[in-house]
């Protein structure tokens, strides 16, 4: 797909569920409007990446400053299978099991006791919960922490934890200017690819936009089902920048291509993880 506006064409490759947002890059005194950017897919914020199925409600956690420090005595996590609440976008269910490692040796590194539950186990409990709580007294008013509440009290009659946690990946728009983007807690470096004499002028030139990026949302619940910490986390940008001139003073040609190198720095996957846990952990030694 293809949008023409100005002097120049913007082209997106690799995501289908891409869809235009606005970026704008000035050039000799003018501005080259691009159409470039990413789409939130089947969600629109973190919220609806949360979903509890069809019109079941979404999470409303509390902000960040309500999160309390774990201390040493409160060691054994259960940790629920990535995107328990809601399907994983399919661009990201490939690289899943990076992720959980990372999950994993994260909180290991934090002294940490681990456990889990399989997939299928999990998700028949949870689908369970839904059934019973719209059954109730909130009906269609319940949300996500109402159903995690009763899915913690319902793995607490089997195994013995101290925080329940509830994982899951989901794409956003990380909004870029110049050479990088900010997103949930950490900056990245911008990928571009440029050809030819004017890309090289390009070099220089300011950009503002946004760009398809993929973090980890957190929810952790305590045994009593009460939920104790919500965060964010970047991980990675999932596209990079290509610029396409062939002429000094030719149009220019801005496409957003799929990375073949996604969640390949660990010390980045580390970086995203801990931002989403804190500060209910505290920060690792380097």
């Amino acid at each position: 797909m293809a949008w023409k506006r100005g002097i120049g064409v913007c082209q997106q490759r690799g995501f289908d569920a891409f869809r235009p947002y606005g970026a704008v890059i000035p050039k000799h005194g003018r501005k080259i409007r691009c159409r470039l950017g990413a789409t939130r897919l089947a969600f629109r914020g973190v919220t609806a990446a949360l979903a509890l199925g069809v019109a079941f409600g979404c999470a409303s956690g509390p902000p960040r400053e309500r999160s309390v420090l774990f201390g040493a005595e409160n060691r054994i996590f259960l940790i629920l299978p990535l995107n328990i609440a809601a399907a994983m976008p399919p661009q990201l269910a490939f690289f899943g099991p990076i992720i959980w490692e990372e999950l994993e040796l994260y909180l290991r590194a934090q002294d940490k006791q681990l456990k889990t539950v399989s997939r299928l186990t999990a998700r028949k409990l949870w689908l369970k919960n839904i059934q019973q709580i719209r059954a109730g007294e909130k009906g269609n008013r319940a949300g996500f922490d109402d159903a995690a509440r009763a899915l913690a009290l319902e793995l607490g009659k089997h195994a013995e934890f101290d925080a329940l946690i509830a994982p899951s990946l989901f794409i956003r728009e990380a909004p870029f200017a110049n050479r990088s983007a900010r997103w949930d807690g950490v900056e990245r470096p911008l990928e571009f690819e440029a050809r030819g004499l004017e890309a090289r002028n390009f070099a220089a030139t300011p950009l503002e936009g946004a760009a398809p990026a993929a973090s980890l949302h957190i929810a952790v619940f305590d045994a009593k089902g009460e939920k104790i910490h919500e965060g964010m986390g970047g991980l990675d940008l999932l596209a990079r920048i290509r610029v396409t001139g062939t002429s000094p003073s030719g149009p220019l040609t801005f496409e957003f291509e799929t990375r073949s190198d996604v969640f390949g720095n660990r010390e980045d996957l580390r970086e995203g993880i801990a931002a989403a846990f804190a500060p209910l952990l505290p920060p690792l030694p380097e």
